[in-house]
């Protein structure tokens, strides 16, 4: 099978990209209910409707009702590690994930597409690499910021049970791509200029 063109192995990814573009807004939708779930308990335990166990860990109980008297009664037993010092950053850390994931899979569509053309060499082409290494850098970065974000709110808000789990560990591979992507995005850049002189020289 071909790499490039119609009914290629490009075209073939094309569609992966498309299905990946519509699982993540899915994964995004389900991160913004679940922020909107997790404000709705916070404003429940602040109106004292919902025992502050349940995100600390530990047992409690679930009242909605009259009084908290009986509609709705539920008990529990769980280990904690919902509190917001370590669920916000959490969802900080999905959105960005998700939105430059968004990003970069449109961007490797429009790529794919003059692939599945037979045109790699535009000079779009170049742009959509280089945005796609900058977002890649941007999630890398913002990771580091946001845990180390974690760190200090465990630190200064966090009990002995959820005492700071988290590592900051440097994902070589990702660094890796990143540089790769520098280089794959001028070889576009120096491919597109090349055509263009070679079409006007014709």
């Amino acid at each position: 099978m071909k790499a490039l063109g119609k009914g290629s192995i490009a075209s073939i990814i094309r569609v992966g990209l498309m299905i990946a573009w519509w699982v993540l807004w899915v994964a995004a939708a389900c991160v913004g209910l679940g922020a909107i779930g997790y404000g709705v308990i916070l404003l429940l335990i602040s109106n004292g409707m919902v025992d502050p166990n349940l995100l600390e860990g530990g047992g409690g109980n679930v009242n909605l009702g009259s009084n908290g008297g009986g509609e709705f009664h539920v008990t529990y037993d769980q280990a904690g590690g919902g509190t917001w010092p370590v669920v916000v950053p959490a969802f900080l850390i999905a959105g960005v994930a998700i939105a430059g994931s968004l990003i970069i899979v449109w961007r490797l569509r429009r790529l794919f597409d003059s692939f599945s053309s037979g045109e790699p060499f535009r000079r779009e082409n170049a742009k959509h690499l280089r945005v796609i290494w900058i977002t890649m850098l941007v999630i890398e970065v913002s990771r580091y910021l946001l845990m180390a974000l974690t760190h200090v709110l465990l630190g200064v808000y966090g009990g002995p049970d959820v005492e700071a789990n988290y590592t900051l560990a440097v994902d070589f591979s990702t660094w890796g791509s990143i540089l790769i992507l520098i280089v794959l995005a001028e070889v576009f850049r120096e491919g597109a200029r090349l055509k263009e002189e070679q079409e006007l020289t014709i």
